[in-house]
């Protein structure tokens, strides 16, 4: 298979220099394909400490990865789901932001980074190897199969026809909702809008622990006309985190972004276009005005979305105010009941520099361009 190494002839990756980290290579991939899970960890450490490691891929790993991915074709493979989740955290960890929502991979940087430019291409070229993964019979294989190959829009048009029956037979679920993303990322950057009613009337059953993640995938492959119904869906998604953060803490919601579906929702959300701005803000002034409600409540509820909003920013320069970030602050003003706490003023003045009452902040927003 192109792509592709077999295990016959890893001796290959030996004949470099002596006691180059390649020399050990033969030894522990063979080792991965024992029957005892004790005999693989060695070469599990090994991989781990020495090929992807503290943030960094050594360059040994671009002659190793085809032979990672003829694991997967000529087996026997006792974990791929582990062994794709390797090969996935090779290209988060050459992605520009650490990965976890990948939107392919700059060529720009890659030309300044011939490792992750090498890794990409060797995992591209061997893409053959992943895809039958797509309908392994464990659903947690299949998802990070498809975890793995939504780094690969370069390859849409074969991956999604084996990615979208993956969508249909997996639960609602983490590893639904990774087939989701991985749908709208692919579809969205190749153009093809043939999925939207699918995953619109995912959004229109009104439950459904994935419907948010139907909303990223619709939100990525629509833009940027987005739909408001997608709008609204993730900024309510994000309120229940903010009131009830702990069913998110202990429960993954995918692959991506390490389970965590805040993140997911709010990177979604500041690729909003200029043109959501105020339905956005409606739908922001609606939630905090619900009359049921404490002003506490209310106040713990417009904090957690303005963080969503701002992220780690000290302050907020008038340049950084982006459509998802002005919907989030616009909405305050009107926000009576949060404002009754005593605590948001404050807090806005503490965290980022911003008035501390409803018509300072108001003054302070039309400042902005």
């Amino acid at each position: 298979m192109s792509g592709t190494r077999p295990l016959a002839e890893v001796d290959e990756l030996s004949r470099g220099t002596p006691g180059d980290l390649l020399e050990q290579a033969p030894e522990r991939l063979r080792a991965l394909t024992a029957e005892d899970a004790a005999a693989r960890a060695p070469a599990w450490h090994w991989l781990d400490t020495h090929l992807c490691h503290q943030g960094a891929v050594h360059p040994a790993a671009v002659p190793v990865v085809p032979f990672l991915l003829g694991l997967l074709t000529d087996g026997p493979t006792p974990e791929p789901q582990r062994l794709l989740g390797f090969l996935c955290g090779l290209v988060e960890m050459e992605s520009e932001d650490g990965g976890w929502l990948p939107d392919g991979l700059d060529p720009e940087r890659h030309t300044r980074l011939p490792v992750a430019r090498a890794v990409h291409t060797a995992l591209s070229d061997g893409i053959g190897a992943v895809l039958p993964r797509l309908a392994d019979d464990d659903p947690a294989t299949a998802g990070a199969a498809a975890e793995l190959l939504a780094w690969f829009p370069n390859r849409a048009a074969e991956i999604l026809p084996r990615l979208r029956p993956f969508c249909e037979r997996a639960r609602p679920g983490p590893e639904r909702s990774t087939a989701f993303i991985a749908l709208g990322l692919l579809a969205g950057a190749s153009g093809d809008r043939s999925d939207i009613a699918r995953l619109e009337a995912v959004l229109a059953a009104g439950a459904g622990v994935d419907r948010w993640a139907a909303g990223v995938a619709l939100a990525r492959i629509t833009a940027p006309d987005i739909p408001p119904a997608v709008v609204e869906t993730l900024i309510a998604e994000l309120a229940r985190i903010a009131l009830d953060p702990e069913p998110y803490e202990t429960v993954r919601g995918s692959r991506f972004h390490r389970g965590d579906v805040g993140a997911l929702i709010t990177a979604t959300l500041r690729r909003l276009p200029p043109s959501r701005e105020d339905g956005a803000l409606t739908v922001v002034a609606r939630l905090l005005r619900d009359g049921e409600l404490t002003p506490e409540t209310a106040a713990e509820l417009a904090s957690g979305l303005v963080v969503d909003a701002l992220g780690d920013l000290d302050t907020v320069p008038a340049g950084e105010l982006t459509p998802w970030r002005r919907a989030a602050l616009g909405a305050l003003p009107t926000a009576g009941a949060a404002w009754e706490s005593g605590e948001l003023g404050p807090w806005l003045t503490s965290a980022y520099g911003l008035p501390a009452t409803p018509d300072a902040l108001r003054d302070r927003l039309r400042q902005a361009p």
